[in-house]
């Protein structure tokens, strides 16, 4: 009867100090894993960062850990983009537990947006965009924020107004058509030849082409240096 007793009071003890022992600060895990994924994404040229960590289940129970024992970790390796997760994990040495906790991320930045309906073709300029501040991270497509990136670019495809420009949009004009009349220059450290030949090819600043020159009927590989002009290295 006693020992039953005795084990009686030895049990409700145990639960007692274990119910006592100290609990993880959920909300200080949540803060530490925005404070590193804002410091991770503090190097990239954005305008505007926002790091939201999800909201741990609050019937969780932690043992509670040291804060200089607490470890923020990237479990993926790379760059922190868009939704991910981030890891914090407990290094005292009688207390091991891992924890994921999802973030959402918003990296707002000025982008080009057309301020006009576009048609394909256009040859654009400055006058043809306006910058809206928007989230980035959900432009799969790619953007650009300096006009200068694509200025005298043509689009490839109609755009409408308030239309974010992106890669896929544009292309390169070209200054050379398939049968035009074109001036070649034959360079090398001593000398700088010009003499006329015929494209073969379509081609924009800077894409190598097949010319025949019109002298020789010689088939040479150029490159477009300007407005009807390629150059050979000889």
């Amino acid at each position: 009867m006693l020992k039953s007793v005795f084990l009686g009071l030895m049990f409700i003890l145990a639960s007692s100090l274990l119910q006592a022992a100290p609990k993880q600060s959920l909300e200080l895990l949540q803060q530490k894993v925005e404070r590193f994924a804002l410091s991770e994404l503090s190097t990239q040229n954005h305008d505007e960062i926002e790091v939201s960590a999800e909201k741990i289940d609050p019937r969780l129970n932690l043992k509670a850990c040291k804060e200089s024992e607490l470890e923020i970790f990237n479990p993926y390796k790379t760059p922190i983009l868009h939704t991910t997760t981030i890891g914090v994990r407990c290094r005292e040495p009688d207390t091991h537990w891992t924890l994921y906790i999802p973030l959402k991320i918003s990296l707002k930045k000025w982008v080009l947006v057309t301020n006009r309906p576009i048609p394909k073709g256009t040859q654009l300029s400055d006058n043809d965009f306006d910058k809206l501040k928007i989230d980035v991270s959900q432009l799969k497509h790619g953007y650009f924020s300096d006009v200068q990136e694509i200025r005298d670019q043509v689009c490839k495809q109609n755009l409408a107004e308030g239309a974010i420009v992106t890669p896929f949009n544009l292309e390169t004009p070209l200054l050379i058509h398939r049968g035009e009349q074109v001036s070649i220059q034959a360079v090398n450290e001593m000398i700088n030849v010009s003499m006329n030949g015929i494209a073969l090819n379509d081609g924009a600043l800077g894409d190598t082409i097949k010319v025949q020159n019109l002298s020789s009927k010689r088939i040479i590989e150029a490159r477009i240096s300007a407005n009807k002009q390629v150059k050979v290295t000889i």
